[in-house]
């Protein structure tokens, strides 16, 4: 009788252990609480993914490019060696926010995603964009990505929500690394000692980033000093400057993500008098397949970050960019080392 239940409860085993295993998926698929706090309900399987606003189209490309419909923006030549076969001839169906327009029901209809992500933010109307979720008629996530520390939870939301937790968690740790990396190698470098850089855009170099502004947060990440000490205006930031301007703060470094900008400074009579000019200090950001720096912000900040901060300070936080770049670009873009020209995206070659 006893060795009859025990076998009759061995039979079952298998049967409970599945059961249980399919309930927890199907519960962890089922509902996923967003990073407003909203809890929304999510297929089990995912294949189709709209990015509603730019900065998610990094963000889930990162995780599985093949889950994107469409862009917010197009890849340029110079990106090409850079981008998933998968992307390159997608649909841009518009976007909510930056610079270009809103996004095209019937290209989005086309596109017919499963889910909807889209960026939190303070600029960002809500309810236009739940509108969009409802139009489509798929479940929506908001996610924050203002900030480079936004990306380590982001990735993991997503990551739930695609069916991709291992390959989110990854990311999220490579980044969480990075930080802590740069924050111990220059935390204790002395205020009088902090590098004072300004971020030039623009082909004339005459559009910058207050110091509060997202796109420049790398430079603070990096231990620098945003020498331009003042309060962003809108969203998508470029401040006018003068010549005049930055002659008076004569920044020890100049950061640029300008590559024309970047290639006739050096010889420009009205930037020589500067000595981040005469010092050899000024240093382009890549753009590809997306902006170092924050258009649209992503998770190459993390990449930017200990680059800069290298730049920086070498002593404090030696870093071999040869190496580094290229496992980077491998990591988060799926992209073979040997095929990433580290001296063509920095402008060096």
């Amino acid at each position: 009788m006893h060795n009859s239940f025990r076998s009759s409860r061995a039979s079952q085993r298998p049967l409970l252990a599945a059961l249980t295993l399919l309930t927890s998926l199907s519960t962890q698929a089922a509902e996923l609480v967003d990073m407003t706090g909203r809890t929304v309900a999510i297929p089990d399987q995912i294949e189709r993914v709209f990015a509603v606003t730019p900065p998610v189209v990094p963000l889930i490309y990162a995780i599985d490019p093949t889950k994107l419909v469409s862009l917010s923006f197009p890849f340029t030549p110079e990106d090409a060696p850079y981008v998933a076969p998968a992307v390159k001839d997608l649909l841009i169906v518009g976007r909510y926010t930056g610079e270009g327009p809103p996004p095209n029901p019937e290209l989005l209809a086309r596109t017919q995603p499963q889910l909807s992500i889209a960026w939190d933010m303070p600029f960002i109307d809500a309810k236009r964009v739940e509108t969009t979720f409802q139009t489509l008629g798929t479940p929506g996530l908001f996610v924050r990505l203002e900030h480079l520390r936004d990306y380590p939870a982001a990735l993991e939301l997503v990551g739930r929500a695609l069916g991709a937790e291992d390959r989110a968690a990854t990311l999220a740790d490579a980044i969480r690394t990075a930080l802590t990396r740069v924050e111990q190698a220059v935390g204790a470098v002395p205020a009088h000692q902090r590098q004072r850089v300004y971020f030039a855009q623009g082909a004339n170099g005459l559009q910058t980033e207050c110091a509060d502004s997202f796109h420049a947060e790398v430079i603070g990440l990096a231990g620098g000093v945003n020498v331009m000490d003042c309060k962003t205006q809108a969203m998508c930031g470029r401040e006018p400057v003068t010549l005049e301007h930055i002659q008076t703060l004569d920044p020890d470094v100049i950061l640029t993500d300008h590559p024309k900008f970047f290639a006739t400074v050096k010889t420009d009579p009205a930037w020589s008098a500067l000595r981040a000019v005469r010092d050899g200090r000024v240093y382009l950001a890549p753009s590809s397949p997306f902006s170092w720096l924050g258009r649209p912000p992503s998770f190459m900040r993390a990449l930017a970050m200990q680059w800069l901060a290298n730049r920086l300070y070498p002593t404090q936080f030696p870093w071999d960019a040869e190496r580094e770049i290229p496992a980077f670009y491998a990591l988060f873009l799926g992209i073979k080392p040997e095929v990433v020209d580290v001296r063509a995206l920095l402008g060096t070659s």
